[in-house]
C-alpha cells in the first residue's frame, strides 16, 4: 500500500457565542501542509454575537474579528485548497471537519485523528488514555519544546 501524496492539516479556533458548552460559532480557521506551507489563516465572522473569545484557547480578543468575513466565504477556500486526493491531519480533527461541512471522498480523501493515533492502552484501568496535542509534540520533538 503506498501512502497518499497530499496532506495538510486544518484547525478550527470557536468563540463561546452563549453560556452552553455547545453554543459555539467558527472564529478562525488555519490550513498548513505537509511541507509546513502557511496556505490559509483566516478570521471568521461568528453567526451569533461572541459572549466570550475563549482567549486562553483561541489567542483572540474583543476586535479581533472586526471586519472577518462569514464561514461559507472561508469554507469555499479551504475546499479550494483540499480535494478528494487530500488527507486531513489534525487533534480530533472530526471537529474541524463538522464545523466546516466537508465531505469525505468529495473535499478530502480521508481523516487521520493524531489523537486515536497516540492514544495508549492503560491495563489498570482497562481502557485508553488520550493526550492533547501539546503532550504529544513535547513528547515527540523534546520535552518543554512548546512550552
Amino acid at each position: 500500500m503506498s501512502l497518499p501524496e497530499h496532506f495538510c492539516c486544518v484547525d478550527v479556533e470557536c468563540v463561546a457565542t452563549g453560556r452552553r458548552h455547545d453554543e459555539r460559532g467558527v472564529a478562525h480557521v488555519a490550513v498548513v501542509d505537509q511541507d509546513e506551507h502557511l496556505l490559509l489563516k483566516r478570521k471568521v465572522r461568528p453567526s451569533g454575537k461572541v459572549e466570550n473569545y475563549l482567549t486562553p484557547l483561541t489567542g483572540l480578543r474583543p476586535g479581533d474579528l472586526g471586519g472577518a468575513p462569514p464561514l461559507e466565504e472561508v469554507r469555499r477556500e479551504v475546499v479550494a485548497l483540499l480535494g478528494p486526493s487530500m488527507v486531513l491531519v489534525g487533534q480530533g480533527i472530526a471537529n474541524d471537519i463538522g464545523w466546516l461541512d466537508l465531505v469525505e471522498g468529495r473535499d478530502f480523501a480521508y481523516p487521520v485523528n493524531l489523537a486515536e493515533v497516540f492514544k495508549t492502552y492503560n491495563p489498570r484501568y482497562n481502557n485508553y488514555s488520550f493526550f492533547s496535542l501539546q503532550h504529544e509534540a513535547n513528547t515527540l520533538l523534546g520535552h518543554g519544546c512548546l512550552n
